[in-house]
C-alpha cells in the first residue's frame, strides 16, 4: 500500500502570497504618503505665493496712502481718506488665516504684518491730524496686543470684543487699529514708549491709556460719538 506523502510545497506557496501582499500595502501605503507629501508642498506653496501677492499689493497700498497724503494736507478737513479702510479690513481677514494656518511666528506672515502695521499707523495719524485740526468727534483706537503666551489670551477676548464693538458702531466714526507689539518695527516700538505701553492688551482711545482687559461697557465710556 502507498502512503502519499504531503505536499511541502503549499506552505511555499502561501508564504509567498503573504509577501506579496504585504509589498503591495507597503506600496499603496508609500505611494498615498509621496501624494500626501506632494499635496502638501503645493498647498504651502499656494500660500506662500499668497503671502507674495499680499505684499506687493501693500506696497502699493504704501505708495498710494503717500500721495494721498499730500493731498491731505492741502484740506484736511474735506479730504476723504477712506480709501484705504477696505484694504486693511480685507488685509486684517487674511492674516487671520494665514496665521491659523502657517503660524503666527511664521516669517512670511510677519513680514506681512510689517507692512499692515505701517498701514494702519499711517492711517490713524491722518485722521487723528484731521481730528486735532478739524474737529471732528471720530473715536480712534490703538489696540496694542501679544501673541506671547502669557498675554494671547486676554489679548484674544480683547479682539473678539473690539470686532463686536466695530459692528455695532458706524465705521465711519470709530476706527481700530490692532497692533502686535511683537512685531520688529521702530514706529511700533516708539508708539509703545511714547503712550508708556507695559501690558498687552492696552487700548488707547482718543489718547487716554486702558491697561489690560475691557468689556465692551467699559470701552463704551470712553468713546465720544
Amino acid at each position: 500500500m502507498q502512503i502519499n506523502k504531503p505536499d511541502r510545497n503549499f506552505p511555499k506557496a502561501k508564504s509567498s502570497y503573504d509577501l506579496n501582499k504585504y509589498v503591495a500595502t507597503f506600496a499603496i501605503a508609500a505611494l498615498f504618503l509621496i501624494m500626501g507629501i506632494f499635496i502638501g508642498n503645493y498647498l504651502n506653496n499656494q500660500k506662500v505665493l499668497v503671502v507674495d501677492e499680499m505684499q506687493n499689493n501693500l506696497k502699493y497700498e504704501l505708495m498710494s496712502i503717500e500721495l494721498q497724503d499730500l493731498l491731505f494736507k492741502q484740506d484736511p478737513c474735506h479730504t476723504p481718506i477712506t480709501f484705504l479702510e477696505d484694504t486693511l479690513s480685507e488685509t486684517s481677514d487674511k492674516i487671520s488665516f494665514l496665521e491659523d494656518q502657517l503660524g503666527k511666528t511664521n516669517d512670511q506672515v510677519i513680514e506681512l504684518k510689517k507692512y499692515y502695521s505701517i498701514l494702519e499707523i499711517k492711517h490713524y495719524l491722518l485722521l487723528k491730524e484731521r481730528k486735532d485740526k478739524c474737529k471732528t468727534n471720530d473715536t480712534l483706537i490703538l489696540f496694542f496686543y501679544s501673541n506671547e503666551k502669557a498675554f494671547i489670551e486676554e489679548s484674544e477676548k480683547q479682539g473678539y470684543v473690539l470686532d463686536s464693538l466695530r459692528q455695532e458702531y458706524d465705521s465711519n466714526k470709530i476706527k481700530i487699529y490692532s497692533l502686535d507689539v511683537n512685531i520688529p518695527l521702530s514706529i511700533i516700538n516708539y508708539l509703545i514708549d511714547f503712550y508708556k505701553i507695559s501690558y498687552q492688551p492696552s487700548l488707547i482711545i482718543n489718547d487716554n491709556l486702558l491697561v489690560g482687559f475691557k468689556t465692551k461697557e467699559e470701552i463704551k465710556e470712553n468713546i465720544l460719538l
